[in-house]
């Protein structure tokens, strides 16, 4: 993942992305640290709990050291002692071991620390699967994720990625299952129906990197690289088709990878596996965890094999950035997940050309923007945050894989990419901070990139920009007016400073080009130039901007009709639907009869489904029934459920008649039904939630589309069986997502009935579905919910107390007005307890 954030502006305020009283977060001190961990564990799947002990060799870096806290949370049965027999005393309280040692030590001193210790059910970083009575198709294994601080709730460790150890695994477990973890596999031994695998890492790892799986796997090797062994695993109800189909781009990335950096692949194998609710995917040394919701099979395939390379080339990038590179501290975390996600586009560009390239840049920019419009914006490096998991957002990936690009661009690709390998070389096996990057890439430059990073990093925001242009026949001049609206004093937005590369096409059909350089609030420009017949702003994608520039109609449909670069023909598209005009809503139909790139055929349906009048629906309607690309079937059916109409329903209902549909695209048009609001629909709804399918997401839009009805016919469905958990947690998050926005258009009976299933929601066994449900409980203002809040701090890892927090809040700032004295009395009470509990995080933080 990635995020890096420095404050420095005396306006700059972290309270909208931060809970109050958020503090500056640092790396632990480097007086001593572990620098080998071999970890014996017995593994019990079925019982879901481990034992066994650590051997953890302690290196003293300083004279004058008697002590070292390690992080271990809840584990049973602890006995620690010095494996030597030398004098060690220690305390723990349930969170933190404290060693103390008897005397001093000097510099290069190492002792080795004996931790005995079992696990029961943790409640994060080591999760457990198995069929249960409810679920009997449940796969069956144990599989370690552990970012950013959850490796403690397994191992003994100093839980922070400045901090990095050698690993080596001795796992036992029935020897009928797999056993993966880091490194190289040194051998199996088997004894009495019981298999230990002994895998070692000779290679530092940060604790939230460490990982092991064991289970009942299906398998596919593919062919190696070099001597460098590459697998795929996942549980058996997927084959080796399926793990070759949705992994197989994966040798093919690390020959890509490694030329492009300039650097070997550092790690001895290149293994990755698919679990059953693992969370997106995660980077770990040489075994790369994914969740299942990942694998492809050949429907699938259509709508995904997209994301799934680029999630897989970004996760493989982490090899070198993060893993061999590793961030400093969690401040300086972009270093590894903005650059993950500029890999994905540079992948892109390299295999697919630069019009794919562009594509994935704009939908990058809009995550970033969305984040930053609708929720905050911050520094990409900052040290106030509540978590360090907070820290993994929109600004953090797209918002800081822009800024790369932007660099990119500043000092020269080939520059550019010659500082990135010095840097990958110089520091792989080192931690990093944001300066190590700047001065490899001004080494290779010459440039001074202060006011850049200053500017891009450690400043809030981005550019807004509202533009005009006048054409002067007379001078021949066209003369353009910039405003940059995103300065805000009250946020510590202020003025960015960028060169803007301005396009346009004469009459003739010669193109111009002109660059200006944007440095204050209001500027203009007057350009030589014949009348253009269209304009363009930043034609090759080069810079982060949002802006509101129609420089006339019939420029406009003159850009469309001629464009030659992906940023033009998306401006052109964008601003003439804003205007809704006919003749400009004609010109995007016309446009999408001939236009074969599938991403800026959805970009033109978004664009549609924004506009609100006849025409918009008309056109969507015809579009969608003629619509055949698997890619774009969802945005097409979105853009018709943004609005309701009998001839968008019509054509929805047509759709949905069609063979092979692709599960997403189905997905979306039985949600498009729902928000048509017509109470005949309801029978055929109700009959997509009772039909399985792959990982049950055609029947997820179902019950989506009952909850978007808002009629109380739709309860029957949405309620019946709500109490089950689910095999596939898409199911039960979207009908969850459904109640909860039917509930505040339901008679009081029903609405208590749907605010009690969300309620229930909170104690299902799904991370997924208990932790939608607390958010569903916050944004509903559902106040029975409060006891279910409060009962989730006892289940969750310390990163999701912020999420539980915030839901917290949105119930007391419901008021002593709209509920009960009662109420108010426990929602203070609760508030109570938790700053109570936040107090003590932070006294054992200090202790640390």
């Amino acid at each position: 993942m990635k995020y890096d954030q420095i404050l420095s502006h005396k306006h700059q305020r972290s309270g909208d992305f931060t809970l109050s009283g958020a503090v500056k977060n640092y790396a632990p001190h480097l007086q001593i640290e572990p620098i080998h961990t071999e970890i014996h564990l017995t593994v019990d799947v079925q019982g879901r709990s481990a034992a066994g002990y650590a051997l953890v060799t302690i290196r003293a870096n300083v004279d004058g050291v008697d002590s070292l806290s390690l992080d271990a949370v809840d584990f049973e049965n602890l006995e620690v002692k010095d494996k030597n027999d030398l004098n060690l005393s220690y305390s723990y309280d349930g969170k933190i071991i404290n060693l103390h040692f008897d005397t001093e030590l000097s510099a290069g001193d190492e002792r080795i620390i004996h931790i005995e210790y079992s696990i029961q059910d943790p409640i994060s970083g080591l999760q457990f699967s198995q069929p249960d009575e409810d679920r009997p198709e449940l796969p069956f294994y144990a599989i370690t994720d552990n970012e950013t601080e959850r490796a403690r709730y397994w191992f003994p460790c100093v839980d922070f990625p400045t901090v990095r150890s050698k690993m080596e695994y001795y796992l036992t477990a029935p020897e009928a299952l797999t056993i993966l973890a880091n490194g190289a596999l040194v051998s199996e031994t088997s004894k009495d129906g019981m298999k230990t695998a002994h895998w070692k890492l000779d290679y530092p790892c940060p604790s939230y990197l460490a990982c092991f799986t064991i289970g009942d796997f299906s398998e596919f090797h593919d062919e190696p690289l070099r001597d460098m062994p590459i697998a795929y695993f996942a549980d058996k109800s997927y084959t080796p088709e399926q793990l070759k189909r949705t992994f197989g781009a994966t040798r093919e990335m690390l020959i890509w990878m490694e030329k492009k950096l300039g650097m070997e692949f550092p790690y001895p194998k290149y293994f990755q596996v698919a679990g059953r609710e693992v969370g997106g995917a995660m980077e770990n040394i040489s075994l790369v965890t994914w969740d299942d919701k990942f694998m492809l099979d050949e429907n699938m395939a259509r709508e995904w094999q997209y994301i799934m390379d680029l999630i897989n080339v970004h996760e493989m990038s982490h090899s070198y950035f993060g893993d061999a590179v590793v961030s400093y501290d969690f401040a300086h975390v972009w270093l590894k997940e903005s650059w993950a996600t500029y890999i994905e586009s540079v992948w892109l560009e390299d295999s697919q050309g630069k019009d794919a390239m562009d594509w994935q840049l704009a939908e990058e920019a809009a995550s970033y923007i969305g984040e930053a419009k609708n929720n905050y914006v911050r520094p990409i490096i900052t040290r106030e945050y509540d978590h360090s998991w907070n820290m993994f957002d929109m600004h953090l990936y797209p918002g800081g894989a822009w800024r790369l690009h932007m660099l990119r661009h500043l000092v020269g690709s080939e520059k550019f990419w010659l500082g990135v390998q010095d840097y990958v070389n110089t520091y792989a096996g080192h931690t990093v901070k944001t300066l190590d990057f700047q001065r490899a890439i001004e080494k290779h430059s010459g440039l001074n990139l202060d006011s850049f990073f200053d500017m891009w990093f450690r400043s809030k925001g981005y550019p807004i920009l509202k533009v005009s242009f006048e054409y002067d026949k007379k001078r021949g001049v066209g003369k353009f007016s910039f405003d940059q609206k995103q300065v805000d004093k009250e946020k510590g937005v202020e003025c960015f400073e960028m060169d803007l590369e301005i396009a346009w096409q004469e009459a003739d059909g010669k193109d111009g080009l002109e660059t200006v350089h944007l440095s204050k609030g209001t500027q203009v420009f007057q350009i030589k130039m014949d009348e253009p017949k269209h304009l363009i702003l930043d034609p090759d994608m080069k810079a982060l901007f949002e802006s509101e520039f129609n420089p006339g109609d019939d420029k406009l449909r003159h850009l469309l009709e001629n464009s030659k670069t992906v940023r033009s023909t998306m401006q052109a598209v964008s601003e003439l639907a804003k205007t809704g005009k006919r003749k400009n809503l004609e010109a995007i139909r016309e446009y999408l009869k001939q236009e074969t790139r599938w991403g800026l055929r959805i970009h033109a349906y978004r664009a549609l489904g924004k506009v609100g009048n006849n025409y918009a629906y008309a056109h969507l309607a015809a579009l969608l029934l003629d619509e055949q690309d698997a890619m774009v079937i969802e945005a097409a059916a979105r853009a018709c459920g943004a609005h309701r109409h009998p001839a968008l329903r019509e054509a929805i209902l047509a759709k949905l008649d069609e063979k092979d549909l692709p599960y997403r695209g189905q997905m979306a048009l039985l949600e498009s039904l729902g928000l048509q609001r017509n109470d005949a629909d309801i029978p055929t709804l109700e009959g997509y939630t009772k039909q399985d399918g792959w990982r049950n997401l055609v029947k997820a839009g179902a019950f989506l589309g009952l909850g978007s009805t808002r009629s109380e016919s739709a309860m029957s469905g949405l309620l019946s069986g709500v109490e089950k958990p689910v095999t596939f947690y898409e199911e039960k998050v979207s009908r969850v997502a459904a109640l909860a926005r039917i509930k505040d258009w339901l008679p009081d009976h029903l609405k208590k009935q749907a605010a009690q299933a969300i309620c229930e929601a909170t104690e299902d066994p799904s991370y997924y579905v208990h932790v939608n449900a607390a958010r569903n409980l916050g944004a509903g203002k559902i106040s029975e919910g409060m006891p279910y809040l409060e009962a989730m701090f006892t289940r969750l890892s310390v990163q999701d107390y912020p999420l539980v927090k915030r839901q917290i809040q949105k119930l007391q700032a419901a008021g002593p007005g709209t509920e009960s004295k009662k109420l108010q009395k426990q929602l203070d009470e609760m508030a109570e307890k938790l700053s109570g509990m936040e107090k003590r995080l932070q006294e054992v933080e200090s202790e640390k």
